[in-house]
């Protein structure tokens, strides 16, 4: 009775989202108990299951195999761990070279570099004490490769019977621009079904192919080209369990099948690219497969490229405007008409990145699926190109939306058709185009110029997060389509419920300042680096009215935020203004307004402080005073919290001590439930100004503000 053949333990890494396929495609080399982790598999296999699955795997990373397991938490105890390992013994010939690949953090061992060093240390040491030598360090390729992984206390020894990563398969020698990776274009390729497509004759054709990954791929997928052929070089070659008999058998079989699958081939693979370099660098990695007579590539546009009649698919990784910083829209539309008029009846695979890019294509996704191109992620759609598959859009749209995004391009552009000659007269451009008009849409979203402040409303609870992100998508494309706004002028923020120690969340992007225009004054905003903006648009009435009404005054704006209403009082004619904020941000913002309106900074002060602080030691007398407190605060600086409702009287009983005889104030807050206490009519003349200060594109806004005048 023969002895069964001994299983080891591996792991073999791949990039996120393909995790199943490469679980598939192991079974399929005979690997058994296969199981799915995050950007991994596990599974036992042979020796022999092993080395096949190095030269053909077509979507792993690495292939590991488990040393050991082993309780660490500092330093020592890895160097303790790692040196009881008998390294010698992992390998079937002294090695001379060494590589170390190390992940993980803990209290203790915070540094990963650290780390591989007492990795380093512990295997050099053990090796030199049994055998007085010391291998070399590499980073690939090494007689040695170990992988340790540090996670829940433990860490992971493994052997990188690899040596290096398996998607570099040794044909491109050059690279275009944002490069697609061959493990994940593999992977594209089958999700596509090319595998089985191409056993049934049909043509694999790239329109816009780059440096022709997909063809190259296709080619050894179509003509069952083990990957690893084109660059056999491994580090299982030192491994203890290496057969070099059973090795060559796997080569010999892998050859075999390459001279027969070339042969049995009928399709054609094709590409085009309208640069240059793009053709010439797809042309030399065909020349490195030794199959320039079977992948054609030529140098064309979408205008003259033509393909066979029959039997095609298209598969393409058109560019997203993210790493290669440009407008690409007027890309998809081209690829989208190429596609109708030049490619009906076939069946393609198109990766996107933002939603509205598959939807320029013009055509019904029948599936679609996540992938991570590098950190990217993005979603692979499949679709049959034909009549029936044809997506219209509406009179006056570019392109067709799924009926839930149209829904909210249709109140968009209602909206836009009653604020249109109001935006006109007024002069402005940044204004609310949207806010929550279809509930199960909770968005607001703005107008900034060219770009669109888009902000979504907390969800409740009982809603499923995968439901709020697909209505937030939505939102976003149909408002997108619907003013015609590019990928790159689109700006998301998901408004969390805060705490209450907490202010606008600050982002990590810190993008590009715009400048907006509004009744002559301009005002910077950033719709990336902060939650808000710097400029609160449901001001728009405030700021006109206190330009209006602040000729030869002295002016006091107190929470002065970005001071875009010290601008409005400047500009009107004050003979001085005093700006009064807490945060050294919004000042320092707020010198930028005052710099681009040509404001004299002597005559209008800005000033750090805490407003109470403030209030109570100033000696100056002011003529007109803007408001606009926080609902609630509680800032270091003061010993007590602030709350709006509890304590306004208090503050405007304060700010009347500042006024000069005739003098006013103009309060406002955003407190749903704010109401202004009934005492203040004993010392102030109060007018209700909340109806009038809110302008046609807030009216059916779901923020509540409130505005009086306060005039003594």
């Amino acid at each position: 009775m023969s002895e069964k053949p001994y299983l080891h333990q591996a792991y073999a890494s791949c990039p996120k989202h393909i995790e199943l396929l490469l679980k598939d495609e192991l079974i399929e080399l005979g690997a058994t108990d296969v199981a799915e982790k995050l950007s991994g598999v596990v599974f036992f296999a042979t020796s022999e299951v092993l080395m096949k699955s190095l030269l053909w795997s077509r979507l792993a990373n690495r292939i590991l195999v488990m040393i050991n397991q082993i309780k660490v938490e500092t330093s020592d105890e890895l160097y303790d761990a790692i040196y009881k390992t008998s390294w010698l013994e992992q390998v079937n010939k002294v090695p001379n070279t060494l590589a170390i690949n190390f992940k993980g953090v803990n209290k203790e061992l915070r540094n990963t570099q650290y780390s591989s060093q007492v990795v380093k240390d512990a295997i050099c040491d053990r090796i030199r004490e049994t055998n007085q030598t010391r291998p070399d360090i590499v980073k690939s390729n090494a007689d040695l490769s170990v992988s340790v992984v540090l996670k829940q206390g433990q860490i992971l020894v493994y052997q990188d019977v690899s040596g290096r990563s398996l998607h570099l398969r040794g044909y491109r020698q050059t690279l275009t621009k944002a490069p697609l990776k061959e493990n994940l274009a593999a992977a594209v390729l089958i999700r596509a079904n090319w595998p089985k497509l191409s056993k049934l004759g049909y043509n694999l054709v790239d329109p816009m192919c780059g440096s022709g990954t997909f063809l190259t791929e296709g080619y050894l997928m179509a003509c069952d080209i083990a990957p690893g052929l084109t660059n056999p070089n491994y580090s299982v070659e030192t491994w203890r369990y290496f057969d070099q008999d059973k090795w060559n058998a796997i080569l010999f079989e892998a050859k075999s099948r390459m001279i027969a699958g070339i042969d049995n081939f009928k399709g054609q693979i094709i590409g085009a690219d309208h640069h240059k370099d793009s053709v010439k660098i797809t042309e030399e990695h065909a020349f490195q497969l030794n199959a320039e007579d079977k992948i054609q590539c030529q140098y064309k546009n979408f205008d003259n490229f033509n393909i066979p009649a029959n039997n095609n698919l298209i598969v393409c990784n058109p560019p997203y405007g993210v790493r290669l910083k440009k407008n690409v829209d007027s890309t998809w539309r081209q690829l989208g008409e190429w596609m109708a008029n030049k490619a009906l009846d076939s069946k393609a695979a198109i990766m996107t990145y933002a939603k509205n890019q598959g939807f320029m294509l013009g055509f019904r996704a029948t599936k679609s699926w996540k992938l991570m191109n590098g950190d990217l992620a993005i979603t692979l759609i499949t679709f049959d190109i034909g009549g029936t598959t044809k997506l219209n859009a509406p009179e006056g749209q570019k392109h067709a939306l799924p009926e839930t995004a149209q829904m909210v391009a249709n109140r968009i552009k209602k909206n836009m058709a009653k604020l249109k000659k109001w935006i006109a007269k007024e002069n402005i451009n940044a204004y609310r185009v949207y806010d929550a008009d279809i509930p199960e849409y909770a968005v607001a979203i703005d107008v900034y110029n060219e770009h669109i402040n888009i902000q979504e409303y907390k969800a409740p609870n009982t809603i499923p997060e995968k439901k709020t992100k697909k209505r937030l998508d939505d939102a976003v494309l149909g408002a997108q389509v619907a003013l015609n706004v590019k990928n790159d002028k689109v700006h998301i923020k998901t408004r969390q419920k805060q705490s209450n120690n907490n202010q606008y969340e600050k982002r990590v992007v810190d993008g590009d300042n715009i400048i907006v225009h509004e009744h002559g004054r301009k005002y910077i905003v950033n719709l990336e680096k902060y939650l808000d903006t710097g400029l609160f648009i449901d001001h728009r009435w405030i700021r006109n009215y206190i330009e209006e009404n602040s000729k030869d005054k002295a002016f006091l704006n107190l929470f002065s935020y970005t001071s875009s209403v010290t601008v409005a009082a400047a500009l009107g004619g004050a003979s001085k203004t005093t700006s009064v904020d807490s945060s050294k941000t919004y000042l320092a913002w707020a010198k930028d307004n005052y710099r681009i309106n040509k404001m004299d900074i002597y005559n209008h002060k800005l000033i750090r402080s805490d407003v109470l602080e403030y209030i109570s030691s100033c000696n100056h007398k002011f003529d007109l005073i803007f408001v606009d407190p926080p609902t609630y605060s509680n800032s270091h600086s003061r010993e007590t919290d602030w709350d709006v409702q509890r304590d306004h009287k208090q503050l405007l009983l304060a700010c009347k001590r500042l006024l000069n005889a005739g003098g006013e104030i103009i309060f406002s807050n955003n407190y749903r439930k704010f109401q202004l206490d009934e005492d203040l009519s004993h010392y102030f003349s109060v007018t209700d100004f909340t109806y009038k200060s809110i302008s046609p594109d807030f009216q059916k806004s779901k923020i509540k503000r409130v505005c009086y005048q306060l005039k003594i």
